[in-house]
């Protein structure tokens, strides 16, 4: 495979619980990167309500690494207040810059402090890791990429523990933001409520670990069913935003401007949206379904992560396996339930490429992962 484009060419799993499978995933090439947002006090600003800026700024950075990209795939995961991104080589001076922009967006439009870091590939595998990812086909539009080797959550540690993998200031750095979009309402859960679901085996040995992913998706198939049964979002449950100051998020991020003309330009045109989706307008019809199908709400990146919905007897069910698994020495888990789902869009062409970020309202996979830290600081 050449190096530009190894990823486009991986065959894609069908199934979260082909993770579990070697065989499926391929190294990344040694002269990759790794490019890493993360939100500083995440937690802070969600508690203070701010959960959605959070997700914004954090989706934000993937949609101005993709743009670097030019239509090429490459591999990315969004970890609720915070994103990876795997690029080649000759994106890195750009990358750069576009990381830089997007600080200085999170803290300029959204009063966030965001730390971006680019991490080699090569320091990972040197340090005895490995970046091993894979693809897993959510529809015909989108491929959401698997990570495993230990790479990526080595990579995440360096840029919260060492300076030296921080991207430093540039001047007038700018990054394109095309794609970002945020107008849909919060969507409440099909059943009784939506979990955001963060769980990492812990056992040193590989096989060992693969036997507690394939044994936890065993059981949330049998207390949620299968992956479209428990899928967060329905059709009928979906609305867009109506009021212009709704689209301020979006406006920030995409104009850098949030002017009333503009806020109203957006509505009027959301609302055009809404009528072609009631009236199968131009196939606006199908958009639903087409959206629903190019969600990340299952995703591997060393973590299982997974957006659900479902009852309180299930989640209640599943803590109570989780617990028991925990306390086994297993693994350690974190879970966020909220009676609504929180989507974030990266839209490129509505009837192809699109990807739309999935995350429990309220706080979703950053207070998940506060759970699951305090879980491993009592190890």
């Amino acid at each position: 495979m050449m190096n530009s484009n190894f990823y486009e060419r991986i065959p894609p799993i069908h199934d979260i619980a082909q993770i579990t499978d070697p065989q499926h995933y391929h190294d990344v090439p040694d002269d990759w990167y790794i490019a890493l947002t993360d939100v500083e006090g995440s937690t802070q600003a969600i508690e203070a309500g701010r959960y959605k800026d959070v997700n914004a700024v954090a989706v934000a950075s993937i949609a101005a690494l993709l743009n670097l990209a030019a239509g090429d795939d490459i591999p990315f995961v969004f970890g609720g207040d915070g994103a990876s991104v795997l690029f080649p080589p000759d994106l890195y001076t750009a990358a750069q810059q576009a990381l830089v922009a997007t600080r200085h967006l999170a803290a300029t439009y959204f009063d966030l402090k965001m730390r971006v870091g680019i991490v080699p590939v090569k320091t990972v595998n040197e340090a005895g890791y490995q970046m091993r990812v894979a693809r897993l086909k959510m529809s015909e539009v989108f491929q959401q990429a698997i990570v495993t080797g230990g790479g990526l959550t080595y990579a995440e540690t360096l840029l919260k523990t060492d300076q030296r993998y921080w991207v430093p200031d540039i001047p007038n750095a700018e990054a394109n933001f095309h794609g970002f979009e945020c107008r849909w309402n919060e969507i409440p859960s099909p059943h009784e409520e939506t979990i955001s679901l963060m769980v990492t085996a812990i056992h040193p040995n590989l096989d060992d670990r693969n036997a507690t992913y394939r044994a936890v998706i065993d059981t949330i198939n049998t207390l949620y069913g299968d992956s479209t049964t428990r899928h967060p979002l329905r059709t009928n449950k979906m609305s867009l935003l109506t009021f212009p100051w709704q689209l301020t998020i979006e406006a920030r991020i995409r104009q850098r401007d949030t002017s009333l003309r503009l806020l109203w330009r957006m509505a009027y045109k959301t609302l055009l949206a809404r009528m072609a989706m009631w009236f199968n307008i131009g196939r606006w019809g199908t958009y639903k379904p087409l959206l629903v199908g190019a969600t990340d709400h299952e995703k591997f990146d060393d973590t299982l992560r997974m957006t659900i919905s479902g009852t309180r007897h299930q989640r209640q069910q599943l803590r109570d396996y989780l617990e028991q698994e925990r306390l086994a020495g297993r693994l350690v888990y974190g879970m966020h339930t909220s009676r609504h789902a929180l989507m974030t869009c990266i839209v490129y062409d509505y009837f192809g490429r699109q990807m739309h970020f999935i995350d429990a309202s309220g706080g979703g996979y950053a207070l998940a992962a506060r759970q699951m830290k305090q879980q491993r600081s009592e190890l």
